[in-house]
């Protein structure tokens, strides 16, 4: 099986501790990227470059087979050139800013997450944009076909920006590990091993309800039914037990899972449960000491190796492009562009996608259940706005979307909220 090798991969934020080492692993077990170059950017340069050294040893030692080579770069424009892939991975302002988003919200009434919906989230957007058009620009230049993979907050409006500043809208991809844990924690929820599980999937990144379902092949809607009914929570694994999920499914007739469902419904009022003793452990990926661990196993002080929590779909994509057969439909955050036909153009779902050498063809799909698709228009008309606003350089826009964010009474407190925002982050963003 021949299967195009890529040339160059740029990671955007690639001083991460743990995205960065977990995902290079991943693309280690990849069938185009056996001889790619990755490129870690970030503007903590001395931290790109331990991290491109760990990771160096790390493939070594991990992954004999693989000849992938792995540097920082100090500028993009060095970064860039010749490049096949972006990806972006980073927050600006650093690892806290979601935290003090949140904060800020809070203040006003919102106690939705930063990184999902609210008015917080408009704000992440005005601070997360402007490096995104910054880096569209430089691809424009340097790269002008590469394909960028998004896996910045806020999700979709990341991609809507991305696009807005002049990237092809079927080469922007988001990916988020979301999807994956759906998957688990749904099979975990029936009781069914996961490889029993498929279904389809309608709605947007951190608002992914499941519209079919099937175990074995077979129509599961009257067992997931069954289950919901005799439920009072849903068993998110590792996080713990909401009773959100169980709710959002009495009242609009499909399930919610994924963890976030507070952040979409916030007037809906649930029961979380911290997880228990018998709670699946966190993987060490989302352990503050995982690069220790990286230290110890390449150092040769721990002979064990730590596979990736997440499975490989956002580079599997890329393998699929290559040319290889083995997987080629995947769920993409990605602009819709009449896929679903009750959605917008502009809005940016998660859709079912066929993925080969020609490119990525999101596949035309029914409408959706109008009660999904009335709360993903609802909640991605306020990313669109804050996206145009910040292209645009328009601070009374930003100011309407926080005014019109769903469940909350935001019209007398924009000014205030955005007053807020600039006094905590400062000047050089819309608000």
């Amino acid at each position: 099986m021949a299967v195009r090798q890529y040339g160059r991969i740029v990671v955007v934020g690639g001083a991460s501790p743990l995205w960065t080492p977990a995902n290079i692993a991943i693309m280690a077990n990849c069938s185009s990227l056996q001889h790619v170059e990755v490129v870690l950017y970030d503007v903590f340069h001395d931290k790109a470059q331990e991290i491109a050294d760990l990771c160096t040893r790390m493939v070594a030692r991990a992954y004999p087979y693989c000849h992938m080579k792995i540097r920082a770069a100090e500028r993009l424009d060095d970064a860039l050139p010749g490049a096949d892939v972006v990806v972006t991975c980073y927050r600006n302002g650093g690892h806290n800013t979601e935290d003090k988003l949140d904060a800020l919200a809070r203040k006003f009434g919102s106690h939705q997450n930063s990184y999902t919906a609210g008015p917080g989230a408009c704000l992440y957007v005005a601070v997360q944009a402007p490096p995104m058009i910054a880096l569209v620009e430089k691809m424009l230049k340097f790269c002008p076909h590469a394909y960028l993979i998004n896996c910045s907050n806020p999700l979709p409006a990341m991609g809507m920006v991305a696009v807005k500043a002049g990237l092809h809208p079927r080469r922007v991809l988001g990916f988020c590990g979301a999807l994956e844990w759906l998957r688990r924690d749904l099979a975990g929820f029936l009781g069914v091993a996961q490889e029993r599980l498929t279904f389809k999937i309608g709605g947007t990144n951190h608002c992914t309800f499941i519209t079919k379902i099937w175990i074995d092949g077979l129509d599961a809607s009257a067992i997931l039914h069954k289950k919901v009914s005799e439920s009072k929570y849903f068993d998110l694994g590792m996080w713990g037990k909401s009773s959100m999920e169980i709710k959002i499914y009495h009242a609009l007739g499909y399930i919610c899972p994924g963890g976030h469902a507070s952040d979409i419904f916030p007037t809906i009022h649930g029961e979380w449960v911290a997880p228990g003793p018998d709670a699946p452990p966190k993987p060490a990926q989302f352990g503050k000491d995982f690069v220790q661990l990286l230290k110890d196993y390449t150092s040769g002080k721990n002979s064990e190796w730590i596979p990736p929590a997440v499975r490989e779909v956002p580079f599997s994509w890329l393998d699929a492009l290559a040319g290889d057969p083995r997987m080629q439909h995947f769920s993409i955050n990605i602009m819709n562009l009449g896929a679903v036909p009750n959605l917008p153009d502009w809005t940016v779902p998660d859709l079912e996608c066929f993925i080969d050498e020609r490119g990525i063809a999101p596949l035309t799909s029914a409408p959706l259940p109008e009660s999904i698709a009335e709360v993903v228009r609802r909640h991605q008309v306020t990313f669109d706005m804050s996206a145009r606003a910040v292209v645009q350089g328009d601070r009374a826009l930003l100011r309407q979307a926080i005014q019109l964010c769903p469940f909350g009474d935001y019209m007398e407190k924009a000014d205030a909220i955005l007053a807020e925002a600039k006094a905590e982050f400062g000047a050089g963003y819309v608000f």
